[in-house]
């Protein structure tokens, strides 16, 4: 773990609840039924965290926080749907341990650390920590030589398969490291074992292996 700002501590909830519209715009359009009323149940949402902020929900967990965000602002959406679109919506399927919203929820953690890890790359470009991983990680079975290949077609980047596997280690602790920045900043005050039981809950363990962070 490092330091980092959990997000009780943020100065702006909605500024802050705008790194995480995905796991919620996609949960509302499958409760929902589409995008559009997906992103107008947002619009409440988002218009309500300006006016009120936070308020007394801020503690524990940031998606426990969100998924009653999308509960509320989905009941109010519903209020404006035609009577035959709203009859097959089942506001009660969305529960802060469904597998849905988890699913949505760790994917989002893993495309902010993805992120995260690319801009890294660019400030480092001679250390191609992002390149090489995701090369690595798509091509799972592939040898150092193929993963050299890879990198060289996708992203331009000559190495050898000695310099790809010189480079694996760092980035597979670095992208281990993002992850759990990441979960640090949606628990509130989290000791060490929170984030590990926040990782494994959300299925990342794998990420860590043979990883100390």
């Amino acid at each position: 773990m490092r330091s980092s700002h959990s997000w009780t501590e943020a100065d702006s909830a909605a500024g802050f609840v705008l790194r995480y519209l995905s796991p919620m715009q996609r949960q509302l359009t499958l409760l929902l039924g589409s995008k559009e009323h997906a992103d107008e149940a947002l619009k409440i949402l988002l218009a309500h965290l300006v006016q009120a902020g936070f308020g007394e929900h801020k503690r524990g967990r940031l998606r426990d926080f969100l998924v009653r965000g999308v509960r509320s602002c989905a009941k109010a959406r519903l209020n404006d749907m035609p009577e035959a679109e709203r009859a097959g919506v089942d506001l009660g399927s969305v529960t802060l341990g469904s597998k849905e919203w988890l699913s949505f929820w760790r994917d989002c953690m893993l495309e902010r650390a993805w992120r995260a890890l690319e801009r890294h790359e660019h400030k480092q470009p001679d250390v191609p920590v992002f390149s090489v991983l995701s090369v690595a990680t798509e091509n799972p079975k592939a040898s150092s030589e193929a993963v050299a290949a890879k990198v060289k077609e996708q992203f331009q980047i000559d190495l050898s398969a000695v310099q790809v596997d010189q480079v694996l280690t760092p980035a597979r602790a670095l992208f281990a490291q993002l992850i759990a920045d990441e979960i640090v900043e949606t628990l509130q005050s989290p000791t060490k074992n929170d984030v590990k039981e926040e990782i494994k809950l959300l299925g990342m363990a794998h990420a860590f292996n043979g990883v100390a962070v």
